[in-house]
């Protein structure tokens, strides 16, 4: 490439010298003779050591081209050609590009720099605020660790004096020994009770299902079982519908003294009175049955379908009337109260209730066990029918044979 661009500049010097004419034509073999020479000068790029790069292109700067010609006879030209050239260098490497390089450089480092400095401050900030909200859940679980001891000690306290209150099992069984009460409270305190009490030649006996479980259930308990104890000590009143009657109107006088009545307040029972001489079973319920097994044959005898409560504005006093059912009981009798809390347990499969269609059928299964085997395969049943669901309710059955006979 360099002779080519030697033989342009070649023609041009000769051409201005008059050595070469319209008859005198340039070839290689003239400029073969010819001499000349190529200085460079210090280029804005510092100074040239190497005229050309390896792909041939002159390196920036100042040129002078000298030429001195050769006629062929050995007549040299007298003066010297000369040119000057200058090679600009492209703007990517100027000075002002390298600066530009530079500074975009520097700039990136800089940016990439504040983006890390940007992004740990942020962790920063973040690990504090966990720090923060780590410190305030564990202050807020000790807190509660606190108020939940302070409370199941409360419960449990109070669990001492249910029991202390309540009718004991082996109380229970020392006036109907042919029995099984089968209590499993959903809580540490039960809303569910069972209350018995003998007069002469009878027994009653109430199984009772109250308003909620837990706390609110307890409370109700106790102030049904002081009811109880209190309308069952009047000696003219000994029909069970009547002292439904009664414990319904002494509900309405307590709760009524409170301005917010809400409707559950108050108690599901099943209600029965035993002669034990007349072999007779005085009935009377509040929503809850009574179950009445009899040659394998089911009878149920169904309460009323309104509860003990204080609902005076949605029942007239006057309609509001339990009713009594009376019937003469067989020796084999066996007949079983009850709350709901065993028909409304999920489980099974598909997560169902287990409803009453199914507990009718595994008393009708396990009646003529011994009482003591029947408690124990309907504990069995429920719980594997629970299995891993939560139990949602208290639980209370009472079985007792129609067998009065002291041993």
């Amino acid at each position: 490439m360099i002779k080519i661009f030697v033989k342009i500049i070649l023609i041009f010097a000769l051409t201005s010298d008059g050595i070469v004419s319209s008859s005198h034509s340039l070839n290689s073999k003239i400029i073969e003779r010819d001499v000349f020479s190529l200085e460079s000068e210090p280029s804005s790029s510092g100074v040239i050591i190497n005229y050309v790069d390896s792909k041939g292109y002159f390196w920036p700067g100042s040129y002078t081209f000298k030429l001195r010609s050769n006629s062929g006879e050995s007549i040299w030209s007298k003066s010297t050609s000369s040119f000057m050239m200058i090679f600009e260098a492209p703007f990517w490497r100027t000075r002002i590009a390298y600066f530009t390089y530079v500074f975009i450089i520097l700039f990136l480092f800089y940016l990439i720099l504040q983006l890390k400095t940007s992004a740990l401050r942020k962790s920063n900030r973040i690990l504090r605020e966990n720090e923060f909200v780590a410190k305030e859940v564990s202050r807020q679980k000790d807190l509660l660790s606190y108020r939940n001891k302070n409370i199941e000690d409360s419960l449990h306290y109070a669990q001492r004096i249910q029991k202390a209150i309540l009718v004991t099992p082996e109380d229970f069984k020392k006036i109907l020994p042919k029995s099984f009460i089968m209590h499993l409270p959903k809580d540490i305190v039960s809303g569910d009770f069972y209350w018995i009490s003998e007069k002469g030649n009878k027994v009653f006996v109430a199984a009772v299902d109250c308003t909620g479980h837990g706390v609110p259930g307890a409370f109700m308990s106790l102030i049904g079982l002081e009811l109880f104890r209190k309308i069952t000590s009047i000696p003219e009143i000994e029909d069970a519908g009547i002292i439904l009657n009664y414990l319904n109107d002494n509900i309405q006088e307590i709760f009524g003294k409170g301005g917010n009545i809400s409707l559950s307040d108050g108690m599901d029972l099943a209600f029965c009175i035993i002669d034990k001489e007349e072999l007779t079973l005085e009935f009377a319920g509040a929503i809850n049955p009574l179950y009445l097994i009899r040659d394998d044959k089911l009878i149920e005898i169904k309460g009323d379908r309104f509860s003990i409560s204080a609902d005076i504005e949605f029942f007239d006093v006057d309609m509001k009337k339990f009713s009594s059912h009376k019937l003469k009981l067989q020796k084999d009798d066996m007949f079983y109260i009850f709350s709901d809390g065993f028909a409304d347990q999920f489980g099974g499969p598909a997560g169902n209730k287990y409803k009453y269609r199914r507990f009718r059928h595994l008393l009708l299964t396990v009646h003529k066990l011994d009482l003591e085997r029947q408690k124990y395969y309907l504990e069995e049943n429920i719980e594997d029918w629970k299995g891993n669901e939560e139990q949602v309710d208290d639980i209370l059955v009472i079985g007792i044979k129609a067998d009065f006979q002291t041993e």
